[in-house]
């Protein structure tokens, strides 16, 4: 079985249509797809946009869809603010002189808790 990745999916957020897979993630070929595909009247449809937190995509969709609201995916967001709990988390673990403290033990073996789904 080979091991498929892509760069760029587009979908239809309310009917959830596929619209296209891109393989690479190229300011220039997405530009190109859209507007080779689609006039600036039928992208200036376009009501909102979900990107990952990738600063390029920000600075070619004003100019696709120039109407659109940006909107920032939600998985991105959280794994970021995942991301910045743990380094948090580990800058209080090594501040912390005695290893053997309640909120030592608490933050070194609980840690698995503060990323469990409710």
């Amino acid at each position: 079985m080979q091991n498929t990745s892509y760069s760029f999916i587009a979908i239809d957020a309310k009917k959830h249509n596929l619209i296209s897979i891109l393989d690479d993630c190229l300011s220039k070929n997405i530009c190109a797809y859209f507007e080779n595909r689609y006039s600036l009247d039928e992208r200036s449809t376009v009501k909102s946009v979900v990107i990952d937190l990738n600063a390029n995509y920000q600075l070619f969709i004003r100019r696709l869809f120039p109407n659109a609201e940006i909107i920032i995916d939600r998985f991105h967001v959280v794994q970021l603010i995942n991301r910045a709990f743990d380094q948090l988390r580990v800058k209080i673990l090594k501040q912390q002189g005695d290893k053997h403290s309640r909120i030592y033990k608490a933050l070194k073996i609980n840690w698995r808790l503060f990323h469990k789904d409710t």
